[in-house]
């Protein structure tokens, strides 16, 4: 009877693969030890039938192939219904890239990766992908999609830069009236055609708009100043075009979207802005559609999905939220991943038709999704015990089923040298278009070398005037006459740090001065930095004369002064700002210069095209490797590449490396 009742299990629940095979194994050969084992896993495996009871039926009307039922049967997901969107949460390692190389594998439309971690590029030695590096991408947010008006992409780009960067209203509209502004220099509410304006040419107006800094605007105008210039400054590359690369074609191919290495608000503009952007043009062309046209696939949801700023009732409804409601309509489908669902906005969760569970070790963001899927009791009890590959797979309101997800096997990892090789035809093949300024632009904005390399971040809303103490007052003069002095120094002026960082705190609060970090082969030094209003204050109030030796924001002065002091060290003459560089030093038969570069920012290289007709060695002082990396790949791009250009990050300039420089 034992036998006659494994074999009967197997027929009923349609057992195929291992488990049937071991049954078979055990029946024939009357195996005592096998039939405990064949029994036990039969027993376990009608129980899941009981757990999650569903017509095989169900899934099988689909053509896209995720995995098999604990049964043995193929388990599908209809493709029309991805553009009601996906959502796969899991811990980390818990199979979910794995999900989405399957799904890529099975889906008939083209996709876009919005990949943070480099974790699509692999697919490239089975598909036809074009893999774009954050620094191979030429993108201008500015310009509007074909056929939408400029009045209404200036609205839709102005929320999406809001969004990523967490600006509030006040800020926002600011930004809007000032692209509103740049887009009539630029004639396009006449005509829509080239040139278009870049984001660099948005930071040069709104750094002309000068305005008293006793008004709450000119906070507004700092804050979104600061923004844009941290855009800049880390993904110059990115925007220097007046046309980036044709998305309308783009839409067309699979390309991955590299965005590793980019800061958090660069990376979330980037996604936010492309997804605006393929809404907007599909929107104006009436490209409505019930089934799936396109497919984006984002892992870290959470990042351009977040609760926090969904909740966050000064900055109004995310207009990200909207589009993925909307965006179904014209059979762009979303697929999204994440670790943390409590940390994703409602509204991805309320508007994905499919939802994947994966295994989830914290308790707490299991109980989010296992709620969404109603799952009882005596399933959540098995979910708890899956494992990698394994899930509970819902769609719309039907039964949550089990499956054990298809595997996915690649050669090997594609690395920086491999992908150069894969996709150098890719990338030659794309065209963009440089940058360009119109008459009415350069006479709102006078053209040459900006004084600011870096702004400074004010508190977006300070109220009154300022009032500050004695001790603020004291703090304050040693901050004009000791700009490079840090903190920790500072605080010794006082009885205690404790009464020294309170005072600090209130000139912070108050929009007198900003903290600033800077890197030294020592550690970490906190500086302070005057603003516009902390510079009128000490001038009007306490009489003082501020004076600034060096260009830009007090990081940038700070090397400025520490190169010039270390070459002065070893015996040689150097000065400031001497023939519009940096850093000009005099070695008796050579003459060099320095250019201190805090960003990846393209009049750095209009500034080394004219130092190398003048002296025999231009130095580049880089805060970090990725700016060194973005002003080489500039300097390859307009054939300036010269043996006499020398690149040195920051921490190479002390005096023990000096003299081997």
């Amino acid at each position: 009877m034992r036998k006659e009742s494994l074999l009967r299990l197997l027929e009923e629940n349609r057992v195929d693969g291992e488990l049937r095979d071991l049954v078979e194994a055990a029946v024939a050969s009357d195996n005592e030890f096998l039939l405990n084992c064949a029994g036990r896993l039969a027993a376990v495996q009608d129980l899941r039938n009981q757990e999650f009871p569903f017509s095989s039926s169900e899934m099988l009307s689909g053509g896209v192939e995720v995995g098999r039922s604990y049964s043995g049967f193929p388990v599908r997901l209809d493709e029309e219904g991805l553009n009601q969107h996906l959502l796969a949460v899991g811990q980390s390692g818990s199979g979910k890239t794995t999900l989405f190389y399957n799904l890529y594998r099975e889906v008939g439309v083209p996709v876009w990766f919005f990949d943070l971690k480099q974790d699509y590029r692999h697919l490239s030695q089975n598909h036809e992908l074009l893999v774009l590096p954050w620094s191979k991408l030429r993108l201008n947010p500015l310009r509007p999609p074909e056929g939408v008006p400029p009045r209404r992409w200036a609205q839709v780009f102005s929320e999406m830069f809001s969004h990523s960067t967490a600006l509030l209203s006040g800020s926002k509209n600011y930004l809007l009236k000032s692209v509103i502004k740049l887009y009539q220099a630029y004639n396009l509410f006449e005509c829509v055609s080239p040139p278009y304006p870049s984001l660099f040419e948005l930071q040069a107006l709104i750094e002309a708009d000068s305005m008293s800094y006793m008004r709450k605007s000119s906070n507004y105008r700092d804050t979104v100043l600061n923004r844009l210039e941290a855009m800049t400054l880390t993904a110059g590359t990115v925007f220097d075009c007046s046309q980036g690369y044709d998305l309308e074609e783009l839409l067309k191919r699979d390309v991955v979207f590299e965005f590793d290495g980019l800061s958090r608000d660069v990376q979330n503009f980037l996604m936010e802005v492309l997804f605006a952007y393929v809404f907007e043009y599909r929107l104006a062309s009436n490209q409505r559609d019930s089934g799936l046209r396109h497919l984006f696939f984002l892992d870290e949801g959470k990042q351009v999905f977040s609760v926090y700023k969904e909740r966050q009732s000064a900055s109004g409804i995310p207009e990200i939220d909207e589009l993925t409601a909307k965006m179904r309509e014209f059979g762009e489908g979303l697929v999204v991943g994440d670790q943390e669902p409590g940390k994703l906005t409602d509204s991805i969760k309320a508007n994905t038709y499919t939802k994947f569970l994966l295994p989830m070790d914290d308790r707490r963001q299991f109980d989010e999704v296992a709620d969404s899927l109603n799952l009882s009791e005596r399933q959540r009890e098995f979910a708890q015990g899956l494992g990698t590959g394994e899930a509970v797979v819902q769609v719309g309101n039907g039964s949550p089923v089990p499956v054990s997800l298809d595997d996915y096997s690649l050669e090997k990892q594609v690395s920086d040298e491999d992908l150069e090789r894969r996709q150098a035809d890719n990338w030659t093949s794309l065209s963009y278009e440089p940058r360009s300024l119109t008459p009415d632009f350069k006479s709102l904005v006078a053209p040459g070398r900006s004084d600011e390399v870096e702004n400074p971040e004010i508190v977006e809303d300070p109220q009154g005037e300022l009032d500050l103490s004695g001790d603020a007052d004291r703090f304050l003069k040693d901050v004009v006459e000791n700009p490079f002095r840090g903190l920790t120094d500072r605080y010794g002026d006082f009885p205690s740090s404790y009464k020294g960082n309170k005072v600090k705190n209130m000139l912070v609060d108050n929009g007198v001065v900003v903290e600033r970090k800077v890197h030294t082969q020592k550690g970490k030094r906190k500086l302070l930095q005057l603003t516009e209003k902390g510079r009128n204050y000490a001038e009007s109030e306490l009489g003082l004369e501020v004076k600034r030796r060096g260009r830009g924001g007090v990081v940038h002065r700070f090397w400025q002064h520490r190169i010039k002091d270390l070459f002065e060290e070893m015996g040689w003459s150097a000065f400031f700002e001497k023939f519009d560089a940096d850093v000009y030093v005099n070695m008796g038969n050579t003459e060099l210069v320095v250019e201190v570069a805090m960003g990846d920012n393209p009049r750095e290289i209009k500034h080394v095209e004219e130092h190398l007709d003048r002296f025999d060695s231009v130095w580049i002082a880089c805060r970090n490797k990725e700016v060194r990396e973005g002003l080489r790949q500039r300097l390859a791009e307009n054939n300036l590449e010269d043996d006499r250009i020398v690149f040195r990050l920051f921490r190479e300039f002390n005096s023990e490396q000096l003299p081997q420089l």
